[in-house]
């Protein structure tokens, strides 16, 4: 699996999030993604191509066509991290009207833990 770094910078673009969004609906034709986008399709493919290199995307060629299909663990891997902080979030301490924060300091992270 990718670096969450790398699935971050590849759907940080939103041509590439419209991409995504339309192969979780199943696979379609280079083709087809390219009508969803007002680009040239060399530029589409480059697109593709990054998303290809983080692996949210597998292409298979079929005749003439080159099919793309979603692949979501990825996906997965950046919502696990997401939860991860929002829980963590949940159990920091929180600033108080005063401009104080709660008594109980932050918990340290493990080396494991850490992004």
């Amino acid at each position: 699996m990718p670096d969450l770094e790398s699935v971050l910078l590849a759907i940080a673009a939103s041509p590439r999030r419209i991409l995504l969004q339309r192969l979780a609906q199943g696979p379609a034709t280079t083709g087809q993604l390219a009508e969803l986008l007002p680009m040239s399709r060399p530029a589409v493919s480059q697109h593709i191509k990054v998303l290809q290199d983080a692996d949210l995307i597998r292409t298979t060629v079929i005749g003439r066509h080159r099919w793309h299909e979603l692949r979501p663990g990825p996906l997965r891997q950046i919502a696990g991290w997401a939860a991860e902080v929002a829980d963590r979030a949940g159990n920091a301490p929180e600033l108080r009207p005063s401009g104080e924060v709660h008594d109980e300091p932050p918990r340290q992270l493990r080396r494991d833990q850490q992004p």
